[in-house]
């Protein structure tokens, strides 16, 4: 039986849903299988309480735990962490120089896609289309009037390092655009300003089964949200969420197609999604990627595996049994 730590928690707004989506994936997993030890992260400490509330913490030497005497090694984490430190690379990188294998993307792969405006950049390289933005640092001086003449007006202001839409906004005129500012920079170091494309928003799951990279399924998301924000992900009744999405076949292919490119040539692992704005000339333009994309009983890639007649047990044991090679490394 394996023992797998199942890490949650992070150091960032999405927290909670962290604890959910790790919650379902245990819940998920066949107990004959597995052994799964739930590993609440947050900021330094790494924690692990047993049945009767009593908490122990992890050994980070060595990624190791004690327990009255029994000392456990894991042979494997299984990362549900959104945001930092688990979509960033951070974890990656210290499981990489542990040896200890662990499932989804590699650290560097993790780190690239995390960033917004550095993802959209190694995503136009691979030939999808994506929405002209602008970067800023928080200590550079910013004119407001030049972002609005390059990106127009509505334009999206996100924080380029955060998940599940924490601290994005759309700004419709100037004064909106200035607080969007305060709000992405209380988030992150870094914003990027995104022109805004109307149009449909659909997304597609993409992982690895039975030795292929295969597109799981183009779910569109009809959001009673001006968009699809954190409100809006993961409050029910705020969203509708139609898998397989009604759209005709050479789009859902050309999406299908985009997003497995993408997982290729990024170097992606396990599962992600890739989110799309189709836009009036049905031209799917890339939004944002998603390495470690939720797993609550609302989110979408449950809802795509389901279409795909995957079972979520099959799935996370094939996850875990089917690691790749630079965990060992």
């Amino acid at each position: 039986m394996k023992k797998v730590a199942l890490l949650a928690g992070g150091n960032s707004g999405e927290y909670e849903i962290s604890l959910k989506t790790a919650t379902n994936i245990q819940n998920q997993l066949d107990k004959k299988q597995f052994d799964t030890y739930l590993i609440i992260v947050n900021q330094n400490k790494f924690t692990y309480t047993d049945a009767s509330g009593e908490s122990f913490y992890i050994n980070k030497d060595d990624f190791s735990l004690t327990i009255h005497g029994n000392h456990i090694i894991f042979d494997v984490a299984f990362i549900a962490i959104h945001g930092d430190p688990g979509e960033n690379g951070k974890l990656q990188a210290y499981f990489e120089m542990l040896k200890i294998p662990y499932t989804g993307c590699d650290s560097f792969c993790s780190a690239l896609t995390f960033n917004k405006y550095f993802c959209n950049i190694a995503v136009e390289k691979c030939g999808v289309p994506i929405s002209p933005s602008l970067h800023f640092y928080k200590d550079d001086t910013i004119s407001y009037q030049e972002i609005i003449q390059f990106c127009g007006l509505p334009c999206f202001v996100k924080p380029c390092n955060s998940g599940s839409s924490v601290g994005v906004n759309k700004a419709h005129n100037l004064e909106e655009l200035v607080e969007a500012f305060v709000l992405a920079f209380k988030e992150d170091e870094q914003v990027m300003v995104e022109r805004f494309v109307a149009g449909r928003e659909l997304t597609c799951g993409v992982t690895q089964w039975k030795g292929k990279v295969k597109a799981l399924a183009v779910t569109e998301i009809k959001s009673k949200k001006e968009f699809y924000d954190f409100e809006a992900k993961y409050t029910p009744g705020f969203l509708e969420l139609v898998t397989p999405a009604e759209i005709d076949k050479e789009l859902e292919d050309k999406i299908k197609n985009y997003s497995e490119t993408i997982f290729k040539k990024l170097g992606c692992k396990g599962v992600v999604r890739i989110d799309f704005i189709v836009n009036e000339e049905n031209v799917p333009v890339f939004l944002e990627i998603n390495t470690i994309p939720g797993q609550t009983a609302m989110s979408i890639i449950p809802k795509q595996l389901e279409y795909n007649n995957i079972s979520l047990p099959n799935f996370y044991a094939n996850l875990i049994t089917h690691l790749p090679s630079f965990a060992y490394c």
